[in-house]
This record gives C-alpha cells, structure tokens and sequence, in this order.
C-alpha cells in the first residue's frame, strides 16, 4: 500500500465513522456547546473539511479562495454563511475565531453538512487518485511554497482524525448530561 491508497482507505474510515456519529445524534446534540467557547460536533465537522478545502485549493494547488468548493459550488448561497476574511489569515476555517465569530456560523443542517464533508473528501480521493507519488513529493505553490503537496494532504487528516474522537466525546458529553 502507497501514501496514496494509505491516505484513500483513511478518508473511507474516517467518513464512515464521521456518517455513523451523525446517525447517532439528534440536531440537538449536533449543535450542542457545553461551555460557550467550546465547538459544538457540527461546527467542529465543519471546520475539518473546511481545513481540507483551504489547504488543498490555496496551498496545494495555489488557486485563489474562489476555487475552493466552499465557494464553487454555491455552498455560501446554500447556507448563508460566507466565512471568508474570518480567522487565522482570513481563511475561514475556524482557527482562531473568536467566541462571536463561532456564534455567527449558522446551525448547518444535517444534509448541508454532509453534503459538503462527502463532496470535500470525495474531491479529496480524486486528487490522491490522479497524483503520482513523484507529485506527492513536488513543493506545493502555496503559503510561500515551503511544503510538499503531501504536507499539505497529511496536516487536514491529522485534524480530521483528531477531531473525531473531540465529536465522540462531545456525543458522550450530551448523553451524560440528558441521562442526568
């Protein structure tokens, strides 16, 4: 198994845990903060494959923030949140929002939000798919073209993986609380 096929089979068991949590939870808990500076599992699904959309379109690739499928595809007419100019270098990816820009992002819908974590990650297999191995190692155009494209593949899935055991425990959080 390559890094490709390595990272390919990641995004299938991730997704399939991240379809599962979703399957579990009612909207409440979905949208749930237990404390008001904390991210609620929707907020916190959100911003991963935000993180995948940026870093793929603005540093693999070198596109302009109007490539990304967020904007691509319509997903700021779709939800009515246009997270652009936001946070950490005005990315849009909930990396250092403040407690009234967490607040400000709507409660996606169940549909919207897998919606745009299937059509990211589905992206996401494309490229693995399309690149060579040779390509995974080139130095990536964006953010001062310092890192591989392969970095800038790999940073998302940490985050992708790590904030599913976060949503996880914000799932059991929940359940304790309403048992209560």
């Amino acid at each position: 198994m390559d890094r490709r096929e390595l990272l390919i089979d990641l995004i299938d068991d991730n997704l399939s845990r991240y379809d599962w949590l979703l399957s579990q939870i009612s909207d409440d808990c979905l949208h749930w903060q237990p404390d008001p500076q904390a991210n609620s599992i929707a907020v916190t699904m959100w911003h991963c494959v935000r993180v995948f959309d940026v870093f793929l379109t603005q540093h693999a690739d070198g596109q302009p923030a109007a490539a990304e499928l967020w904007a691509k595809n319509g997903w700021s007419e779709k939800t009515g949140y246009n997270p652009y100019g936001i946070g950490v270098y005005g990315w849009g990816t909930v990396q250092e929002y403040t407690p009234e820009e967490v607040a400000a992002i709507p409660h996606f819908s169940r549909e919207q939000l897998q919606g745009y974590f299937h059509e990211v990650l589905a992206d996401v297999k494309a490229r693995l798919t399309r690149l060579s191995e040779a390509e995974l190692d080139a130095t990536a155009p964006g953010f001062g073209a310092k890192y591989s494209v392969f970095f800038w593949l790999k940073a998302p899935f940490m985050d992708l993986t790590r904030h599913l055991g976060e949503c996880l425990a914000l799932k059991e959080m929940w359940e304790r609380q309403q048992a209560a």
